[in-house]
């Protein structure tokens, strides 16, 4: 059994938050559970492929969920693979190094176990450092996390946070980022209707200024994404 969202977001304001920094919501348990689906340079894939390795969980606690065969095969048409049950999220992007991947990486290689969570500050994917592998794989050469649109003071205590919980059997903070994104980095926060026009489903969309986006499933997403932007400093 994972954490409870509530108990997460406890964590977050005391070890990841910054004083002058809001949690504004976080996508967990429930309401985080399902695979992520792409769309990578015209590509669809059924369940993201992912493109560079993310944060790696121990295998105990490892839990995903799988697509329906049928779209597995590939057999559906534009986009209505977003009425699987098991669908969470979306991916949109140009090319494999845009935020949305970066993002859809790292939720798919954590799966169900991840968190993400909304700041006023950020956007960021996280999970229970107790729960990673002891090496986890190393950031793709050549590549600045700056350039992702990373914060770089979560990038940096995320680094301490992994050398830390690989000493002992407590880490020194409960829970690592994964990847995260400025507010700077987010062109806007909207709702977004996918699929079959009769009975579209609904998301979030979070659209990022590379041009990429990402979109996870919310019975009220625009009510949601009023409350985010109120709360944006």
């Amino acid at each position: 059994m994972g954490r409870s969202t509530s108990s997460m977001v406890n964590l977050l304001v005391k070890h990841w938050a910054d004083k002058a920094e809001q949690v504004v919501y976080v996508f967990g348990n429930e309401e985080r559970r399902g695979y992520v689906a792409s769309t990578v340079q015209g590509v669809t894939r059924v369940p993201h492929l992912v493109a560079t390795p993310g944060v790696q969980l121990a295998e105990k606690h490892r839990r995903s969920t799988t697509p329906l065969k049928v779209l597995r095969d590939g057999a559906f048409m534009g986009d209505e693979f977003v009425h699987d049950p098991g669908l969470w999220g979306v991916a949109q992007a140009a090319t494999p190094n845009d935020l949305a991947v970066r993002f859809a990486d790292n939720l798919s290689s954590a799966g169900n176990a991840s968190f993400l969570a909304v700041t006023s500050h950020r956007v960021g994917v996280l999970v229970e450092t107790a729960h990673l592998e002891s090496e986890q794989p190393e950031p793709a050469p050549g590549v600045a996390p700056e350039s992702k649109g990373f914060s770089l003071l979560g990038a940096a205590k995320s680094a301490v946070r992994s050398v830390a919980s690989r000493g002992g059997d407590e880490p020194a903070n409960p829970v690592t980022s994964a990847v995260e994104a400025p507010m700077s980095a987010i062109r806007e926060i909207a709702p977004a209707a996918m699929g079959r026009s009769g009975k579209p489903v609904r998301f979030l969309r979070f659209w990022f200024t590379d041009g990429s986006a990402l979109s996870v499933k919310h019975p009220k997403p625009g009510q949601l994404a009023e409350t985010i932007r109120l709360n944006l400093r």
